[in-house]
This record gives structure tokens, C-alpha cells and sequence, in this order.
């Protein structure tokens, strides 16, 4: 095979595309090179506690009056990204369809984070009179990080909380924190999550507006990222081909308590 010519490679000219990259960040060609700020500065954050307490107020009743609604629409947007949505009523109901699951998948050692809904949905005791290890990964660090992270690629099932989930898109949002470890939603074959009706937003708006209140409140901390998951690990190759479960869980399920 001819070895091909980069200058002959289609589409846009390398020269162009840093320059519209450049124009976008607001740099002119003279300070590419250089970590400048952008000619138009970034627009301010400019709601004060109060204002956004407000509104945070009004969100909170928006969700609560439409919230039968709002569960529908999170139920077949999340089907639609690939979860397998199972509705139950109560904690019993909860336990019951978790340990359904992992009976199914044949699972022998399971891994949960150390989220609070399992101080009120205790999956642990019906898991282990089966038989299977279930072992609640907290963060640690040197030797005993690397220990809990092979314990996690051994597992197969991953089970989590949530902290908000979007009826918008049909994600869950994980927040990062203290003794919490991501790799129990990321690496495991399979995920399952348990999410509370309260956790429920209607939009990527409403969750903005409670990440701004809480960065207010907290004096400026808030976090360096938000962990979404939008069903299932998915891979395109060369050829456009997806493929799920290359770089994460292959299946994923959602247990919504209502």
C-alpha cells in the first residue's frame, strides 16, 4: 500500500483549523503561542445567594407538583440510552429487585460505593445469604488503593447511589467526594444504580442553578468534575461499528424507588 501524503489528507487545513480555534478562545495570532486570557473576558457569574436560593425554591416546587410526569419522562429517556429501567415501590421492593439482578447475571462478588441510600435501601444482607461478596469500596490510598481497585476489577457488579438523575437526558449524576470511588460505576461489567424520586431534575438548567447555590454556599467549592452516565459503555471503531462494554460496564441497570 502507497504510503499516503499528509498534505493530500481531506478536509480542513491545519493552519485554518488552529485559527478558528483561536478566533473561538477570543487570541489573537500574535499570542497563539502563549497562555493568555481571551480578549472578551468569560461572562461573570453574577446571581447572589439570595437570588439563586430563590429560584432553587421555585425549581423545588416545579419538580414536586410535576413529579409523576417528570418520572415518565426520566423512565423512557433513560430506556432510550440503553438503561434497563426497573420501577418498584418502597425499600423491600428495592432489596428484592437488586438481588433479583445479580442472581440473574450469576454474579459471585459484587462492589457498592458508600453512598447514603444504602442506609435506607440495605442491599447487603440479601446479597451475602446468597453467597456473594459484597465488599463497600472507601477510597484509600497507597497499598490499599491498589487493593481496592483490583478488588473492583475482579467484581461483577458494580452498585451505586446517585446524586441527581437528568429527565432531560435520561443520566445519572455522580459527584465526586471523599471516599468515593468512581471505578465502582466504570469498571465492573455491569452497573447497577438505585436512584430516589427526589433525585430526580427535569434539566441540565435545573442542575446548573443547585452546582452554582452549592459552590456559593461552600465558598467556592464545588468539585473539579461531574461523573454523567448515560446507559451502557459504548466504542465506534473505524468504521462507525459501535460496540458497548469496550471501556466500561456492557450493561447497565437503573432501579428507580418510587
Amino acid at each position: 500500500m502507497a504510503a499516503t501524503d499528509p498534505g493530500n489528507i481531506p478536509g480542513m487545513d491545519k493552519t485554518d483549523f488552529l485559527r478558528s480555534v483561536r478566533e473561538a478562545l477570543g487570541r489573537s495570532p500574535a499570542n497563539s503561542g502563549r497562555a493568555l486570557p481571551p480578549a472578551r473576558p468569560y461572562h461573570r457569574l453574577e446571581e447572589m445567594l439570595p437570588q439563586l436560593e430563590e429560584w432553587a425554591a421555585e425549581m423545588e416546587t416545579r419538580l414536586r407538583e410535576n413529579r409523576p410526569q417528570l418520572l415518565d419522562r426520566f423512565t423512557d429517556m433513560a430506556g432510550r440510552g440503553g438503561w434497563n429501567v426497573h420501577r418498584v415501590s418502597g425499600v423491600e421492593s428495592a432489596i428484592g429487585c437488586v438481588d433479583g439482578l445479580v442472581g440473574d447475571i450469576g454474579a459471585t462478588q459484587v462492589v457498592r460505593s458508600g453512598q447514603s441510600v444504602f442506609d435506607e435501601v440495605p442491599v447487603d444482607t440479601g446479597l451475602e445469604w446468597r453467597g456473594i461478596e459484597i465488599t463497600t469500596i472507601v477510597r484509600g490510598e497507597g497499598s490499599e488503593r491498589e487493593q481496592l481497585r483490583e478488588i473492583i476489577r475482579q467484581a461483577d457488579v458494580g452498585l451505586t447511589g446517585t446524586d441527581y438523575a437528568l429527565a432531560e437526558t435520561g443520566s445519572l449524576v455522580i459527584l465526586p467526594r471523599r471516599g468515593l470511588s468512581r471505578l465502582v460505576s466504570l469498571v465492573p461489567p455491569v452497573h447497577i444504580a438505585l436512584v430516589r424520586p427526589e433525585e430526580v431534575l427535569e434539566s441540565l438548567h435545573d442542575l446548573f442553578l443547585l452546582r452554582r447555590l452549592e459552590y456559593y454556599r461552600r465558598g467556592g467549592e464545588m468539585g473539579s468534575y461531574l461523573n454523567f452516565i448515560t446507559g451502557p459503555s459504548r466504542t465506534a471503531d473505524i468504521e462507525m461499528t459501535i460496540v458497548q462494554g469496550v471501556h466500561g460496564p456492557r450493561s447497565v441497570h437503573l432501579v428507580l424507588i418510587e
